[in-house]
């Protein structure tokens, strides 16, 4: 029989066969469902509602939100099968939710309001019973896929925990086998359900449309029309059951970020890590309690997916460190579901000991665990559904710090900034005593009259392994003819990692020292060496200048035919440093300048945005380290070795990255095997090869 696509009496009867009774019992479980679904929703908004104010409001972050919710594109970020195969779930689930919402108001509101103006029939039908196939199969197809991938449990989705032994995350693991099995199960019934009405209403032709459904049928014919029948019906109330339970398990569950992630992209701010948000309150200081975060926080909490991505890629983790942002997420989630009265199902509530807890860095979150965060942001940018972790963290660094509860090595960096304004502890008149290793001089800025102030940085003015890459660029400078200067003692460290330790005091009082000797310079532009000082230079300064790391001023020049590089053969890697890659989102430049001296850059498997970091970051540099573990540059160390005996270069463009791995190859016996050089000192050697070529 031909298919005629405009046939009049396309369409099918919601309750086929179905009395008052029965379909009493159902609007009655419906409205069962809808009252459960609907406490539950009220919990966590009114728990929302007891976190502080924070804006979150704009047409640029609604449409970039949005853009990442039905793009999935955050999702399939570095993880191109977890991408494809949540983006066939989420589309199927969303249309098949459609296709749902449509007969309910078809049904149900213009059944009963305006007849005349019901539309599921004819034409509209067919495309409808096509459109909701095809998108089914497409839901079961990423389902499938997302299982298939979960058999062999990879390591990011271990709940295994690094800061303690005893624990019980079965709750967790039985809630994602639940979420997985019902929402196969729906698919599954729902098709079921479908071939079992085509058979039982004797094969309408327009049914043909509905691929799975109509071959559902067709072999279902065996059961007779009164066996077709009741298999219709017994499936349907079990599917309609099934669907119900959904509804009402979502907000006690896994299933609670379908509701909350799409609301948690939209208000992200994905560079809230770069400019950390003011203390707002002096007398209480940071986050010491659920009273003072914000309700962003609380919605970050019920965002996690526990997808692992942000226990894979941080460096505190990887070393052994009592820190998982994964877990710290978990465990604050946990606490705050206790306290807003909200079980879920599978129901562990908060950790023992947790529950009604007032204070949450010490008794909730161990100070070891924080302290741990090198505030790299690579949780932050691999986290698909926009949690904050860096900015959560730094407000419970400033609850203990203020508290008196520093790491070892933490509180002599402090006095050291506050007196001499460097974490090394130099007298702040010894700034500029690198200059002396030079031939020529260097301008002072605070009475000479430069176009470019060079923020030289503490670790390239005072550590002897970085304070040759810091001639070197001066050299470099002058050999472009780029006119600069430097502070010299006025010159006070720019307060980013000082401020990322929670000491939000002195971070002003560094901020402000230096604002007042830019001021007085009046550049028309700021270069600084290191990337941690070009963060809070450009974000949290409030400076209208333009600010560039060195690497950017170098390859200019290049470009511009000022500098001339070349001669040099052989493979080199390039670290990312975090500060110049993440916050500053600068990765072209160095590879531009390395390419530029003759070498062949050759990438780690981690690089760009997934760059490893150094572990230096978040003041981690000057702490004592209370685990036994391998140190972050060293892991890095052994993933440039593991590219080839051919790679005889490591790249760096950070003073403390050359620090961090220069001792790391020593650490590690690479010291024979590859070479740390920043990328002044690289394209010196360029320089001085290329020269000799021509001469």
């Amino acid at each position: 029989m031909v298919l005629a696509v405009g046939e009049a009496d396309a369409g099918r009867e919601v309750f086929l066969g179905f009395g008052p009774v029965s379909i009493a019992v159902f609007y009655g479980l419906t409205l069962i469902a809808l009252v459960w679904f609907t406490r539950g929703v009220v919990l966590r908004v009114r728990k929302y509602r007891r976190g502080g104010p924070v804006s979150r409001v704009g047409w640029q972050r609604l449409a970039r939100g949005l853009a990442d919710v039905f793009s999935q594109r955050t999702v399939g970020r570095r993880d191109r099968y977890v991408g494809i195969a949540h983006g066939l779930v989420f589309w199927g689930f969303l249309v098949l939710f459609v296709g749902t919402a449509i007969i309910a108001v078809d049904e149900d509101i213009l059944g009963l309001v305006k007849p005349e103006w019901q539309f599921w029939h004819g034409a509209f039908y067919v495309a409808y019973a096509l459109t909701l196939d095809v998108f089914g199969v497409a839901f079961i197809a990423g389902l499938l896929m997302l299982g298939w991938r979960r058999r062999a449990r990879p390591p990011r989705l271990d709940y295994a925990r690094v800061d303690r032994d005893t624990y019980d995350r079965s709750g967790y693991a039985l809630d994602d086998r639940a979420f997985l099995a019902i929402l196969v199960f729906l698919g599954a019934s729902g098709y079921l359900l479908e071939g079992f009405r085509i058979a039982a209403t004797d094969f309408p032709s327009f049914e043909r449309v509905s691929l799975v459904g109509w071959a559902v049928a067709s072999a279902s014919t065996f059961l007779g029309s009164s066996g077709v029948d009741t298999a219709r019906v017994v499936t349907w109330w079990i599917h309609t059951g099934a669907a119900l339970a959904f509804v009402a398990y979502l907000p006690y569950s896994k299933g609670v970020h379908m509701l909350t992630d799409p609301v948690d992209l939209i208000v992200t701010d994905r560079t809230s890590a770069r400019s950390l948000p003011p203390v707002e309150d002096l007398t209480r200081p940071g986050i010491g309690s659920l009273e003072a975060m914000t309700w962003k926080h609380l919605l970050d909490f019920d965002a996690c997916t526990k997808c692992g991505r942000c226990h894979e890629v941080c460096p505190a983790r990887a070393s052994g460190a009592p820190l998982s942002p994964r877990d710290l997420v978990l465990d604050l989630r946990e606490l705050a579901d206790s306290n807003a009265g909200i079980r879920l199902w599978y129901g562990p509530g908060a950790e023992p000991g947790f529950a009604g807890a007032g204070e949450i860095p010490g008794p909730v979150i161990a100070p070891a665990t924080l302290w741990a965060c090198t505030t790299c942001m690579a949780c932050m940018e691999t986290c698909p559904v926009g949690i904050e972790h860096v900015p959560l963290i730094v407000g419970m660094r400033r609850h203990l710090v203020d508290a008196g509860e520093v790491n070892a090595g933490l509180q002599d960096a402090f006095q050291a900034l506050a007196k001499g304004g460097n974490s090394l502890g130099k007298p702040a008149k010894l700034r500029a005593r690198w200059t002396r290793g030079l031939d020529f001089e260097v301008a002072d800025a605070r009475t000479d009259e430069v176009e470019t102030l060079w923020f030289v940085g503490d670790y390239a003015s005072f550590h002897a392994r970085a304070i040759g890459v810091t001639q070197a660029v001066a050299r470099l400078y002058r050999r472009a003819g780029i006119d600069y200067g430097i502070l010299h003692d006025g010159e006070r460290n720019a307060g980013n990692d000082v401020r990322r330790a929670g000491e939000e005091g002195l971070f002003e009082m560094l901020r402000d020292h230096n604002l007042a000797a830019v001021a007085a310079a009046a550049p028309t532009r700021i270069v600084t060496t290191d990337p941690h000082s070009l963060n809070t230079l450009r974000h949290e300064y409030g400076l209208d200048i333009e600010i560039l790391h060195y690497t950017q001023v170098l390859d200019d020049a290049v470009t511009r035919g000022l500098l001339n590089p070349g001669g040099l053969v052989g493979r080199a890697t390039y670290h990312d440093p975090c500060y110049l890659g993440r916050y500053a989102g600068e990765y072209e430049a160095p590879r531009r300048l390395i390419r530029a001296t003759g070498l062949e850059v050759v990438e780690m498997g981690r690089c760009r945005e997934n760059s490893f970091c150094c572990g230096a970051g978040g003041v981690r540099i000057s702490m004592v380290d209370e685990w036994e573990g391998e140190r972050p540059a060293e892991n890095r160390i052994r993933e440039a070795v593991a590219l080839g005996d051919d790679v005889r270069w490591f790249v760096v463009a950070c003073p403390k990255d050359v620090v961090m791995y220069t001792d790391a190859v020593k650490s590690t016996g690479n010291e024979d095997r590859l070479e740390v050089i920043d990328i002044a000192e690289l394209l010196e050697r360029a320089l001085t090869t290329e020269e000799a070529l021509v001469d």
